[in-house]
């Protein structure tokens, strides 16, 4: 019988750890180097067959040596509850890893930044360590990768650490025309966006409801509230998912005492559009008012914790573009994010 290359999701037995999983995976990898071998001793015809089922075997052996069991994380008498930041190392992400450390230090609380570059991670630790006083824990990883939340969530549960706030940011932007963009990037922008944001809430809900209490900090962005933007078309999209997406977190768990907000800001001086290529005609074509500090996003995030709202839009001017994009008619809107979209992207 051939190895089904393409099991059906939930398809695998359950019941078997990790370490199982890598056994059989192993195992098979061995069949199919196996077949390999004696491929060369057989007709051209029975080759062709022995090299699909090695094929079968090693996409099979791939597919369960990434088998990964979702984990959630539960309050137990010696875990101590933290406050995780993804996408820390620079922009948005530093600059809330920054006002939260203060509080994190004031209360005792272990503060993880999490992000792929750990030398612009270790620098920030040693900054906020030196200000604050706060335990800092500091870990590599690229969100974009499958099964990155759940190896994220088994570091944490390895050290006995719960979260009690949670900071949703990584991210990245994508310009271009949708059909023109690499298909691997948008693979990666879905699961860094939409999918590992999803799985870190789901992991951390349970410890935050038993405890009482948690904070949950999505970052979106302006563009997921606005009726399409051209050019950013998925960037847009998985924005659009976080907003909705806090939105049902926050009445599902209204009476259990934890806070989802989505934070959408409008333009925000960090490396993001730099990192596009189009810092400077950004700069160029759009007003000193549409642009806000990282730091000053940050303090009104923190604030905002504080408040009854769940999408959070900071600024006066930003707050009135959401608006206005809201209750235009879809035609209208549609061609005011068009004309705008091509201010800021002509040289």
């Amino acid at each position: 019988m051939s190895a089904d290359p393409h099991p059906q999701p939930g398809g695998f037995a359950h019941g078997l750890s990790h370490d199982d999983w890598q056994r059989i995976g192993a195992a098979l990898r061995y069949l199919g180097r196996d077949l390999h071998h004696r491929s060369y001793a057989v007709t051209s015809e029975r080759r062709e067959l022995l090299w699909q089922e090695m094929d079968a075997c090693l996409h099979l052996a791939e597919r369960l040596e990434r088998q990964h069991e979702p984990v959630l994380l539960r309050a137990t008498p010696g875990s101590r509850p933290c406050t995780l930041v993804t996408g820390a190392s620079s922009g948005i992400g530093a600059a809330l890893a920054r006002a939260l450390a203060s509080e994190a230090g004031r209360n005792g609380v272990p503060l993880v930044l999490v992000a792929r570059r750990l030398d612009r991670l270790e620098t920030l630790a040693e900054e906020l360590r030196g200000a604050n006083g706060v335990e800092v824990l500091c870990l590599c990883s690229d969100l974009a990768e499958p099964e990155a939340a759940w190896r994220l969530l088994e570091q944490l549960l390895q050290r006995d650490l719960t979260v009690h706030t949670l900071v949703n940011n990584a991210g990245f932007g994508l310009g271009g025309a949708f059909h023109q963009v690499p298909w691997g990037r948008v693979e990666a922008m879905l699961q860094l966006m939409v999918s590992t944001c999803a799985a870190l809430c789901h992991g951390v809900l349970p410890a935050m409801r038993s405890a009482g209490g948690g904070r949950i900090i999505n970052v979106a962005s302006l563009a997921g509230l606005v009726p399409g933007l051209p050019g950013s078309a998925l960037y847009g999209a998985s924005k659009a998912f976080l907003i909705r997406f806090s939105q049902s977190l926050a009445l599902e768990n209204r009476e259990s005492g934890v806070r989802v907000i989505a934070l959408c800001p409008g333009y925000v001086h960090t490396e993001f559009h730099a990192v596009l290529g189009v810092e400077e005609r950004m700069r160029r074509n759009l007003p000193g008012a549409m642009w806000m500090q990282a730091d000053d996003l940050a303090r009104r995030t923190l604030a905002a914790l504080d408040g009854r709202r769940t999408v959070v839009v900071p600024g006066l001017l930003n707050q009135l573009i959401a608006g206005l994009t809201r209750w235009l008619p879809e035609g209208p809107a549609g061609r005011l994010t068009t004309a705008f979209s091509r201010r800021y992207r002509r040289r």
